[in-house]
């Protein structure tokens, strides 16, 4: 393993003060130490700044910048602009990294030199902290398939769709990307939309590097949940447009890779059922009750009763990637059917 290469860590912060130490702390740990730390605070209004800067005073491999709030895209983006390193990882400030991931990464980057290889992908755990008994979920290829805990794996591009199901493509926080790949295509995180920015990303740099999709097949990654996703729902103007651009544009690429399947575009296009169905909810908690219910009804109807959804949601039944129930309730068009019966099931889920 060559040590001399330079890894840049991005590490974007805003108010972060009650976690973004255990983020650093497991950054500086790093086993491989040729690491640059650069941290971006976000316009934080707590003490998320105080605290990096004081890391940075006892370790010069960090450097710290602030601005004025705008945006995680944004904050990326600077980060970027100032890496200096020859790969480039992104943590997020409420997450942390293994001790071990960028050595992971730079060992499977060895191993595959004389591979054409676009980036590189490690498993990831799902840390519960929201509930007491939730315990962590570790996300990785499934010993089902034939996959081994532990080994890596050259996949190709349309194994996208797997790692999509498994939640490991459409997150940055989880993989090694080529700097100059970034750099000399002006890749970046589009700051003008609030959902899929890390899959816009990661489409905007596979369209810009060929090769295969490196796995290391071992959750290296913390992806801490710390509210209850089902009870926190948020929307944005525009979120149901942004879902359907960035899904319509990846089952497209899917649908085009070499020995992709017509299993493969169906999984996609699951996904896709399942966060636009995710969006219209958060846009019919926010916006159900008041002046606006006659709209948001008619919006609901609209959206689930179009040919693209429609169409969609018949093809991933067909191929049994969706329970009858689920089917059905929104077969019909009427969103507060299915809202009803979602708060069934997660009762029953306890």
């Amino acid at each position: 393993m060559n040590s001399e290469i330079l890894v840049s860590v991005v590490i974007p912060t805003y108010n972060a003060e009650k976690f973004i130490k255990d983020c650093i702390e497991a950054t500086i740990r790093q086993s491989y130490r040729n690491i640059e730390i650069i941290v971006v605070d976000d316009g934080s209004s707590d003490s998320t700044l105080e605290i990096c800067k004081t890391y940075a005073d006892r370790d010069d491999r960090i450097r710290v910048y602030t601005h004025s709030n705008a945006g995680v895209s944004a904050t990326r983006n600077r980060g970027i602009r100032h890496a200096k390193g020859d790969f480039i990882v992104f943590f997020d400030a409420d997450d942390y990294p293994e001790d071990d991931i960028i050595q992971r990464y730079m060992e499977a980057n060895e191993q595959w030199k004389n591979k054409h290889v676009a980036m590189i992908v490690c498993g990831m755990y799902v840390d519960n902290l929201y509930n007491k008994n939730g315990g962590s979920i570790e996300r990785t290829l499934e010993s089902a398939h034939g996959y081994i805990r532990g080994e890596n794996y050259l996949l190709g591009r349309s194994s996208a769709a797997t790692l999509s199901w498994l939640e490991l493509f459409n997150f940055v926080t989880n993989k090694l990307y080529d700097s100059r790949v970034i750099k000399n295509n002006s890749i970046a995180f589009d700051d003008d939309i609030k959902i899929g920015e890390d899959l816009k990303f990661n489409l905007d740099y596979l369209d810009k590097r060929d090769g295969f999709i490196g796995m290391i097949n071992s959750p290296l990654y913390h992806y801490v949940k710390r509210t209850d996703s089902s009870l926190s729902i948020s929307y944005h103007d525009g979120d149901i447009e942004d879902t359907k651009e960035i899904y319509r544009r990846l089952v497209t690429w899917e649908a085009t890779q070499e020995s992709a399947t017509e299993d493969n575009v169906l999984i996609v296009k699951r996904i896709y059922i399942t966060d636009w169905v995710r969006r219209l909810t958060a846009f019919y908690v926010m916006y159900h009750k008041g002046e606006y219910r006659a709209l948001v009804k008619q919006k609901l109807r609209d959206e689930l009763r179009s040919s693209e959804f429609q169409t969609i949601l018949t093809e991933v039944y067909r191929a049994k990637k969706i329970s009858s129930i689920r089917y059905f309730s929104l077969k019909i068009g009427s969103f507060e059917i299915f809202f009803l019966l979602r708060g069934i099931y997660q009762i029953i889920k306890g």
